[in-house]
């Protein structure tokens, strides 16, 4: 696989995040504070993996236009991984097949992928604009 398939498709890395962050909410009782780390430490994986996989950092883009071409399929896969996420914690741990019975844990730990995965969509749409309109006014000011 190359670099470039493997960047697509990375975004689905976070999945075994989400699903470890929901078997933490749903057994075990740990400390409101384990909690709050956990969640941290899934929205800083979202947002590293997010600002990787959009290149906000890296890219020359000179026209917001462009940028939010080459946003709009990882914005996508978010919402495809969101629909397939909510799916998969719904099989596993509810119902009367689900390999785990819970209660409210798991739509807990499905409520923070969300938030988390939407705020950093957003996050990075608006770091990556922002970055785009100083190159092109400083690709602007060099000429």
């Amino acid at each position: 696989m190359n670099k470039q398939n493997f960047r697509k498709f990375a975004v689905f890395l976070l999945i075994p995040l989400h699903l470890i962050l929901a078997y933490l909410f749903t057994t075990g009782n740990h400390s409101g504070t384990f909690y709050l780390l956990s969640v941290l430490l899934v929205l800083l994986a979202d947002f590293v993996l997010s600002f990787w996989l959009t290149e906000v950092m890296t890219s020359r883009r000179n026209s917001i236009r462009v940028f939010a071409s080459d946003f709009l399929p990882h914005f996508w896969l978010k919402l495809v991984m969101i629909a397939a996420e909510g799916v998969l914690m719904h099989v596993i741990c509810k119902g009367k097949y689900g390999l785990l019975d819970t209660g409210f844990g798991y739509l807990l730990a499905y409520a923070a992928a969300v938030a988390s995965m939407l705020l950093s969509a957003l996050v990075t749409f608006v770091t990556g604009a922002a970055r785009t309109m100083l190159y092109h006014d400083e690709k602007g000011e060099t000429k």
